[in-house]
């Protein structure tokens, strides 16, 4: 009827009038509905460039980030704790930044400081994408390049073993430390000497490791291991010690290479002949150290001292050993803008983070020829260690490194760097950390595209 008609055009009229000022009426409200639909946008074509076959789920994957968190995983009360929640995880640490993990789109909060992660139920076997361990350490090694795991599996009485071998061996008088000195054509033994951005590091060290896959071989490359005769027990903890590490580093590394979207056994063939490398630091009292707050840059002898200068590790995988009742020395380069490479030749813009250890638990943080292969989507950050003016402080890096043989090429997307030899990069590291000689290698040096100068 007329009367109908002109009510449903009044209907229509008042509908259309709603719609109109909804955005005067709800300005919030607009402006996040608009971000959600520019984010689902971005999400499908930024997965799309990744992997095609990823794209369509990329525009529900956004959807997941709006459930609630749930189950706390590990962490410090107050302090860090990793929240698991449906088909997402996040770091529930004060702040709200994002990060893409290199599975196509799917987004994880990040905190403030690189995440606590409870390995206790972990199953090599059973790791999938949707894992939640593997998404919370994808997320890690994507946004920070650093992570801690607890309920790892090395035995705690084997780290107490280690922890006082090593405090004994540098108790040493100096003229025995140096029966097993380190030389120009033998990167396994003691040093006091080691230079990182042509500046002498403040500290000692014992390295020990495996050539071709036996801690009893020779290479040319990194020569042979130099035990000492003395402490008594040092040889036997240290090679056990050896090889708990490296079977936590394969877990770790079978974790990654799903987040790659690889199988779960993509890095196993790199165990058996891999060339990996331990550590044994001690840094001393330092008269003139740096304060937490010093700069991207190389401090003068005016200025003071770090007990490491900045650097990226240049394996796969770093498994350190501190400790949480000694200096908390460790930070790592922190870069707000995730589209940078954290390498020191071309830095973002960022701050220096402290890397608090945590009882028991192992820091893990990522490589160079683990970024050259991931292709960017696992960062090898920026860190260094803090000099302290009167306490003692020890730690002990694990370096997994690949074969010598091997040469390490991107297997996501479009290639950013050149294919990259480990052994040919492993001796130009050595060269540039044993003598002032020549630029120290860097990955950078290996991009398809490399245009930017070094920070010295």
């Amino acid at each position: 009827s007329p009367t109908r008609r002109g009510e449903n055009t009044e209907c229509t009229t008042a509908t259309v009038v709603a719609i109109l000022t909804v955005p005067m009426r709800f300005p919030l409200l607009t402006l996040q509905l608009i971000g959600f639909l520019v984010c689902l946008t971005v999400a499908g074509v930024h997965s799309f460039m990744l992997s095609p076959a990823t794209a369509f789920g990329a525009f529900q994957r956004p959807l997941r980030g709006l459930l609630p968190q749930s189950q706390v995983v590990a962490g410090r009360s107050g302090k860090a704790c990793v929240g698991i929640g449906h088909r997402t995880a996040g770091i529930l640490r004060g702040g709200k930044a994002r990060a893409y993990s290199p599975m196509g789109c799917r987004m994880v909060d990040v905190g403030n400081e690189p995440p606590v992660i409870d390995l206790a139920k972990l199953n090599t076997q059973e790791l999938t994408l949707d894992s939640e361990v593997v998404q919370v350490i994808a997320a890690a090694a994507s946004r920070w390049g650093f992570f801690q795991v607890i309920n790892h599996g090395v035995d705690a009485k084997l780290l107490s073993d280690f922890d006082r071998v090593t405090k004994d061996f540098f108790s040493m008088e100096k003229e025995e430390k140096y029966k097993v000195k380190r030389t120009a054509d033998n990167s396994r033994g003691y040093f006091d000497d080691e230079l990182t951005k042509q500046t002498l590091d403040w500290k000692e060290a014992y390295d020990v490791g495996s050539q071709g896959g036996s801690l009893d071989a020779t290479s040319d490359v990194d020569g042979f291991n130099q035990w000492p005769e003395t402490p008594a027990e040092f040889t036997p903890v240290v090679r056990e010690y050896f090889s708990e590490v490296t079977n936590l580093s394969r877990d770790l590394l079978r974790i990654l290479a799903v987040g790659l979207e690889q199988p779960a056994t993509f890095f196993d063939d790199q165990l058996a002949a891999h060339s990996s490398y331990l550590r044994l630091n001690h840094y001393p009292p330092c008269p003139s150290p740096v304060d937490a707050s010093f700069p991207l840059r190389s401090p003068t002898e005016q200025e003071g001292f770090l007990a490491i200068n900045r650097h990226t590790d240049a394996g796969l995988l770093t498994v350190l050993r501190q400790k949480h009742d000694e200096p908390n020395s460790l930070q790592v380069y922190m870069s707000e803008d995730l589209s940078h490479s954290l390498s020191d030749t071309d830095p973002a813009p960022g701050r220096w983070v402290s890397v608090t250890p945590v009882e028991g638990a192992f820091t893990i943080n990522i490589g160079d020829m683990m970024q050259v292969v991931s292709n960017d989507a696992y960062r090898a950050p920026l860190h260094r260690v803090l000099a302290n003016k009167t306490r003692h402080r020890y730690s002990a890096p694990y370096f997994f490194n690949p074969p010598y043989n091997v040469d390490c090429a991107p297997i996501l997307g479009a290639p950013v760097y050149n294919v990259v030899n480990w052994g040919e990069f492993r001796r130009r590291r050595f060269e540039g950390d044993f003598s002032d000689q020549g630029e120290e290698v860097q990955i950078a040096q290996y991009k398809m595209d490399k245009d930017s100068a070094p920070v010295r």
